[in-house]
């Protein structure tokens, strides 16, 4: 009697509900930071950075955490399992994410137009912008040959909506308050920056992305050898 073929046979099917398992839990771990990130955010905006210090850093680190099993998960299922399906499950959640980012960049922009918050706020709106787009990055890393150019379009309209705002509020209304100017200046460079960065894809990323598919193609070789 021959056993190996059984035993292969065995090997590939733990080898599918490995991938299934990683499945589960990058969707998982992804959708729980998510939804756990909007609910956190939008409670910054609502009351403030002062009124929702009471707790932050526990809810920051356990969000962050949810998002690391995600994304760890994500490039095992990926990388090593060559799981097919979870690739568009993550295009889906980048374009969410992206959609996320742009209507938090507009309710932003509608409180600095106001003009009426302080400098604890302000800092909130620059850790809450670079968080998310921090977490864009992250998801964009996990796909190999994935660009982040046509996500920059949307953002770059907003930029040029903004220097609008900017310029409308500073030079048509006479109620507009100079001292204000350079927190406008400041998100504006940062968000115009990283759009444009995205955009020119000049390769920042790379060593990063070229560490992670060495890495994890030399595992996935591994994997397979013993399949």
């Amino acid at each position: 009697m021959r056993i190996p073929p059984l035993q292969s046979h065995s090997n590939v099917s733990q080898r599918g509900l490995l991938s299934i398992a990683m499945l589960m839990f990058s969707v998982g771990g992804l959708m729980i930071a998510f939804l756990a990130g909007t609910k956190l955010v939008f409670d910054i905006l609502r009351y403030g950075i002062l009124e929702s210090l009471d707790g932050l850093v526990i809810k920051v680190i356990v969000v962050g955490l949810a998002y690391l099993v995600g994304w760890a998960a994500s490039l095992l299922a990926i990388r090593v399992y060559g799981n097919l399906v979870l690739p568009f499950i993550i295009n889906i959640f980048i374009w969410g994410m992206l959609i996320g980012i742009c209507s938090l960049y507009l309710l932003i922009l509608q409180r600095l137009y106001n003009q009426q918050y302080d400098e604890f706020r302000f800092v909130a709106y620059l850790g809450i912008m670079g968080a998310a787009m921090l977490g864009l990055v992250g998801l964009h890393l996990i796909l190999e040959g994935h660009t982040l150019r046509p996500l920059a379009i949307p953002l770059l309209i907003i930029n040029l909506l903004q220097l609008g705002l900017i310029v409308f509020r500073y030079v048509f209304t006479p109620d507009a308050k100079d001292i204000f100017l350079i927190n406008d200046l400041i998100f504006f460079a940062v968000m115009t920056a990283f759009s444009i960065f995205m955009l020119a894809h000049i390769g920042l990323l790379a060593p990063l992305r070229t560490r992670l598919t060495y890495y994890f193609d030399r595992n996935s070789v591994a994997i397979r050898s013993e399949d």
